[in-house]
């Protein structure tokens, strides 16, 4: 019994140990949360694909606090919002495949409200496609949407930031991050791509500018309800494979939480095992992947 005691508090202190060293390092090498960092009141949040799904709730979570939201979607706002709320929202349409339309609608944001602190870039749709059958201009709108919008976003908000020394930039990615579908390989090349983005900022802040102090967060939800999962292409595989869904709501709350504590993060809704994929024996990983082959099938795009 001593011996297994004495093997549960060394497991227990190892893993709080790493927690923290972890923790530390997704922070910059700083340590604690300034609760000063924010006046929420005063604060201006950029949220992409804010009109609808997951992006409507992180805008009503964030104006719950006081955040005055700028919403960049093509959408229109959906009706989840009461009439108070809306007074803390402005809606910019603006297709994120054309930088020029993030920069205009940058220009108006900082013209109406001032420099933004937050920015959640959020906005995706998805494939489900072949690699062969994939049309061209289906394969490039996901990547200008699901990637390369971030860099325009990035690039229009993040110098007011480095001026103030805040802000926080949120990053939505996925579990297909770690694990690529048949049938959405162009959506797990884009999630993973992210995580790459999300480190390189992170470096860059401190080692290029200087800045650890803007913080810095990336979200893997798994299969969540929304326009994506609806789809038909979608629908089918997942209930085949008796997935359960996350509440859309859930993946707001745990954004809008990492944003109110002022912490760098990278979180993990699903099976917390999942970034550690990459490091399981090759026939393990081919065996999980081959168990999700079925999920995307059929053709078509999904928002």
């Amino acid at each position: 019994l001593h011996f297994w005691l004495k093997w549960l508090a060394t497991l227990w202190a190892t893993t709080a140990a790493n927690s923290a060293l972890n923790s530390w390092a997704e922070n910059k090498w700083l340590w604690g949360s300034d609760a000063t960092y924010w006046d929420l009141e005063r604060e201006i949040a950029v949220i992409t694909g804010g009109a609808q799904g997951i992006g409507a709730h992180v805008v009503k979570r964030l104006v719950s606090h006081g955040v005055t939201c700028a919403v960049l979607d093509i959408a229109p706002m959906s009706d989840y919002f009461t009439k108070d709320e809306l007074e803390y929202v402005r809606h910019y349409h603006c297709n994120l495949t054309s930088w020029d339309d993030i920069h205009r609608a940058a220009e108006a944001i900082r013209s109406d409200l001032g420099p933004p602190s937050i920015l959640v870039n959020n906005a995706g749709i998805g494939n489900a496609y072949t690699i062969l059958n994939i049309p061209p201009e289906h394969l490039r709108r996901l990547v200008e949407i699901n990637l390369l919008s971030h860099w325009g976003t990035v690039k229009e908000f993040l110098p007011a930031m480095l001026a103030r020394k805040k802000g926080h930039i949120v990053s939505v990615a996925s579990l297909a991050s770690f694990v690529s579908l048949a049938g959405a390989v162009d959506y797990s090349c884009t999630k993973a791509a992210l995580i790459s983005f999300h480190e390189g900022l992170a470096q860059e802040l401190k080692h290029r500018y200087k800045c650890p102090q803007i913080k810095t967060s990336i979200i893997h939800p798994g299969w969540t309800k929304s326009a994506i999962t609806a789809h038909p292409a979608i629908r089918a595989g997942l209930e085949s494979v008796g997935a359960k869904l996350l509440e859309t709501d859930d993946v707001a709350k745990a954004i809008v939480e990492q944003i109110i504590a002022a912490r760098s993060a990278q979180i993990i809704l699903g099976p917390r095992a999942a970034p550690k994929f990459r490091a399981l024996p090759a026939w393990l990983q081919e065996i999980i992947r081959d168990s999700q082959a079925h999920v995307v099938a059929g053709n078509g795009t999904t928002a």
